[in-house]
């Protein structure tokens, strides 16, 4: 994958270049200098059953809009490509002391009235509440003993819930991103997490959205500056080589 547009030079002012991407040590060409796994989470945004499910509501509210073409994009890219690099990255993010934190829109109101105005509605028709199977995250990511999980109430995973504290606690000042929708809650999350102060790296191929114009848009804007982009290859390489080496 080619890399982030501020790793690439000729972008980055020399008095910057030491702290791009809120690192503390940049280094152009090499993502990873400086990356400790167990100052690290992984946060999954909304990998959770109504998002995702094939026959859950919000693939089945595209389809009811006429916009069938981006549901079967989104499906496709779960399936050919999200699915089977979470399971690469997952394992070895666990096995490295990465912390998993579930992301997960959906409402601890009974009348949804803790959801921000615009997307209530949509929670509120899938039936979204806290506690339900269907704000639960799906399986090919489980819920494992000592995975955080918040919930939030827009779309991205810092306005409006703990986890800027619950990370701070453990000392945790790096984020790997993966989920869902790269061009809007998955945005939201780097773009906030960016302001904190975290140093960041969106895992794109855990990552899909509704087009690949938009996925492809998503990877250039986030990689200007808010985060890293790579693989989930080269994610599970940096975290099983520098957790082997602390």
């Amino acid at each position: 994958m080619d890399q982030s547009a501020g790793a690439i030079g000729g972008m980055l002012p020399s008095d910057l270049s030491a702290h791009w991407y809120n690192a503390d040590a940049f280094t152009p060409g090499d993502p990873w200098n400086g990356f400790d796994p167990a100052r690290t989470a992984l946060v999954l945004v909304d990998l959770i059953n109504w998002q995702v499910d094939p026959d859950g509501p919000s693939i089945a509210a595209m389809r009811a809009a006429g916009h069938d073409d981006r549901a079967d994009h989104l499906l496709a890219r779960f399936g050919d490509t999200i699915a089977p690099n979470l399971a690469l990255l997952l394992p070895a993010a666990r096995r490295a002391g990465v912390r998993v934190v579930h992301a997960r829109l959906a409402s601890r109101h009974p009348n949804y009235a803790d959801v921000v105005p615009a997307l209530r509605p949509y929670v509120k028709a899938a039936g979204a509440l806290d506690g339900s199977p269907g704000a639960a995250p799906i399986a090919e990511v489980g819920d494992e003993p000592g995975d955080l999980s918040v919930v939030k109430s827009g779309s991205g995973a810092f306005g409006g819930t703990e986890l800027d504290f619950l990370l701070r606690r453990e000392g945790i000042d790096t984020i790997l991103y993966a989920g869902m929708v790269t061009t809007a809650c998955v945005l939201l999350s780097v773009a906030a997490g960016f302001d904190l102060g975290y140093r960041q790296y969106l895992v794109a191929d855990c990552t899909g959205t509704l087009s690949a114009r938009d996925q492809e848009d998503a990877e250039r804007l986030i990689g200007n500056y808010l985060a890293e982009i790579v693989t989930a290859a080269d994610a599970v390489a940096a975290m099983e080589t520098l957790s082997d080496a602390l």
